[in-house]
C-alpha cells in the first residue's frame, strides 16, 4: 500500500503541522487561498482530521465572509471578531482591485487608465461631499470610505482637500477631524521631551499650521453655529461644584469649545478631569461627556462622532 505523503501549509509564514499550529497561524488571506484551492480539504485529509474536514466540505456560501467566519469556528480560533469584517473587506478590496488590472491588460489599456479611474472615485466622493455639505451621515461616509479605500491619495491631496471643504462645507471640515487617521494631518502633535517639557510638530508657516491656524479661526467665527445647525450640540448652565453627565459613554463625542474655569471629562471617568487649557483647539474626543462649570453663562459646544 502506498504511503500517504504528508505535507505542511504555511501561515504567516510558519509551517503548520498540526491544528493547533493552524490556530495559533491563522491568517486570514493565508488560509481562504488554500480553502478556495482545496489544499486545506487535502491537508484535513492527510493528517488524519476527519471531523473538521466533514465540517470544512460541508461549508455551503459561497460569500468569503460567510466562509472565513465558519472556518475561524471549525478551528476553534481566538480572534477579535470586530475585525474579522474588516479584514474581509479589505481582501475583497484588493481582489477586486486585481481584476481590474488584469481586465485592463487583457484589453490592452494603459496602466494611466487605471490611475485615473481610480483617482475619479476619490473625486466622486469630493463632489458628493460638496453636494450635501449639510448631511453629516453622507459626509461621514464619504471620509470613511477616503479613509479606508484611497489612503494614499489623501497623503497626497489632504491640503487641497480641505482647502475645498473649509470653502464649501464648515461641517465637512469638523468631521475631518472628526477621524483618527485623519487627525494627524490638521492638528499638533504634540511630544514630549526628555526633560519633561511638550512641544508639537507645527512649524510656522508651514501648510499644517495655516490650516490649523484656519480651523481654530472657523471656531470663533460667529457664523459656524448656524453652518453645523443640529449637528452642534450646546450646553450652558452652573452645575454647582458637581459633574454633569451630559453624554453616556456608549458614544464617543468631540469638543468645539469650552469656557476658561470649566471642566469635561469622558463620562464616569476618574481622574480624567480636563480643563480648558487641556481641550482649547485641540478637538479632544470623548467616550460620553460629564462637565462642570461654576457659571451659567458659560457655554460648552460639542458634536457627536
Amino acid at each position: 500500500m502506498a504511503k500517504t505523503i504528508k505535507f505542511n501549509l504555511i501561515c504567516d509564514n510558519t509551517p503548520v503541522r498540526t491544528l493547533e499550529d493552524l490556530q495559533e497561524n491563522f491568517v486570514i488571506e493565508d488560509v481562504l487561498a488554500y480553502y478556495n484551492d482545496k489544499l486545506l480539504h487535502r491537508w484535513l485529509k492527510v493528517r488524519g482530521y476527519s471531523e473538521e474536514l466533514a465540517k470544512v466540505e460541508g461549508i455551503t456560501s459561497s460569500d468569503e465572509m460567510d466562509i472565513i467566519k465558519e472556518l475561524i469556528e471549525i478551528f476553534n480560533v481566538s480572534v477579535d471578531k470586530s475585525k474579522v469584517d474588516e479584514e474581509v473587506y479589505m481582501l475583497q478590496f484588493l481582489a477586486e482591485r486585481e481584476k481590474l488590472y488584469a481586465e485592463y491588460d487583457r484589453t490592452h489599456y494603459l496602466s494611466k487608465k487605471v490611475i485615473e479611474d481610480y483617482k475619479n472615485g476619490y473625486i466622486e466622493l469630493i463632489k458628493k461631499i460638496i453636494n450635501n455639505p449639510s448631511d453629516i451621515s453622507i459626509i461621514k461616509s464619504c471620509i470613511k470610505e477616503m479613509v479606508e479605500n484611497y489612503d494614499w491619495v489623501l497623503e497626497l491631496n489632504h491640503r487641497d482637500l480641505f482647502n475645498d471643504l473649509l470653502e464649501k462645507s464648515k461641517l465637512a471640515v469638523m468631521c475631518l477631524l472628526m477621524n483618527e487617521k485623519l487627525r494627524s494631518y490638521y492638528l499638533p502633535i504634540e511630544m514630549k521631551k526628555e526633560d519633561g517639557t511638550v512641544i508639537n510638530d507645527l512649524t510656522a508657516g508651514s501648510d499644517k499650521f495655516v490650516m490649523y491656524s484656519s480651523i481654530c479661526a472657523m471656531i470663533k467665527n460667529g457664523s459656524l453655529e448656524e453652518e453645523l445647525g443640529d449637528n452642534l450640540h450646546i450646553f450652558s448652565g452652573e452645575t454647582e461644584g458637581y459633574w454633569r453627565d451630559l453624554e453616556t459613554k456608549d458614544k464617543k463625542y468631540m469638543i468645539i469649545s469650552m469656557d476658561n474655569g470649566d471642566f469635561v471629562r469622558s463620562a464616569g471617568l476618574q481622574n480624567g478631569d480636563k480643563s480648558s487649557n487641556d481641550v482649547r483647539e485641540k478637538f479632544l474626543i470623548l467616550d460620553g461627556i460629564d462637565y462642570k462649570s461654576n457659571y451659567a453663562t458659560h457655554k460648552l459646544k460639542y458634536m457627536e462622532v
